[in-house]
């Protein structure tokens, strides 16, 4: 079927910082093997990265699935490792964790070419070697129903000026919108502690196809919904982003039609 803070305030009171755990995803998310590769993004290179294709049994959309597009975000990475060993009961999947490998390795925001999440101009080719790999290997070769890109912020979105932590960003593109704000209702119901008011997750810019980033492109270029996953290193630990960014994913899945058949969390 492919087409196309009231905690915040009072440690900042304390000067203290703190690590909250969000709760665990029922059932463990436990796998019977570890999933191998199905092939390489630009083997024997710099960026040689792999790639996970997967399916379920019955008919359903196709999705493509982006982490590590920053190096230093590791919360947005280790989440779409976690994606990549899903297993679905419909649909198909294509998963690429590390996409960034050069900025991964040295731990940067930047890789080679500078921000690779600025190298993808709607209505034009893709300005760097690992942009076009990414763009026409992956993204167009797979024909996808919806992509989503993980990520990671320092800040709080709405609180922190210039961070964009504890959103998501959908594309114009129906029903991009309504998914993402029903995902972040299920976050903010079921997964942010009470405690934690400023940690809400919020729905971020709309996304018009207007700038260089890889979900604009897939909006306006290919007019798929797709979503921007972002929580906030603020006041959290690593943990805690990993499993708010996996069961964003997890929940933009199900409403995308695919749900996990692996112990994961559903609704």
């Amino acid at each position: 079927m492919k087409r196309r803070t009231y905690l915040a305030g009072a440690v900042g009171l304390l000067g203290g910082t703190v690590a909250v755990s969000a709760p665990t995803l029922r059932g463990g998310a436990q796998q019977s093997a570890q999933r191998s590769p199905s092939s390489t993004l630009l083997p024997e290179t710099e960026y040689e990265t792999p790639i996970y294709r997967f399916s379920g049994d019955g008919d359903g959309p196709t999705g493509v699935i982006v982490g590590g597009m920053h190096g230093d975000e590791r919360s947005g990475f280790l989440a779409t490792e976690r994606v990549g060993q899903f297993s679905i009961d419909a649909g198909e999947l294509v998963v690429v964790p590390r996409v960034n490998q050069p900025a991964i390795e040295a731990n940067t925001r930047h890789g080679i070419g500078g921000d690779l999440n600025r190298q993808f101009p709607p209505g034009e080719t893709p300005t760097t070697k690992l942009a076009r790999a990414l763009w026409n290997d992956v993204v167009l070769a797979t024909e996808p129903d919806f992509l989503m890109d993980l990520h990671r912020s320092k800040g709080i979105y709405g609180v922190h000026p210039d961070f964009v932590g504890q959103a998501i960003f959908p594309t114009d593109v129906a029903p991009a919108k309504a998914h993402a704000t029903e995902t972040i209702n299920r976050l903010n119901d079921n997964s942010v502690s009470r405690w934690m008011p400023y940690h809400k997750f919020a729905l971020g810019n709309v996304m018009h196809g207007t700038s260089p980033l890889l979900a604009h492109k897939a909006g306006g270029d290919l007019s798929i919904p797709a979503y921007i996953v972002e929580a906030a290193e603020f006041l959290t630990d690593r943990q805690t982003r990993i499993d708010w960014t996996v069961t964003a994913a997890t929940h933009l899945l199900e409403l995308h039609g695919i749900e996990r058949t692996d112990g994961g969390e559903k609704s």
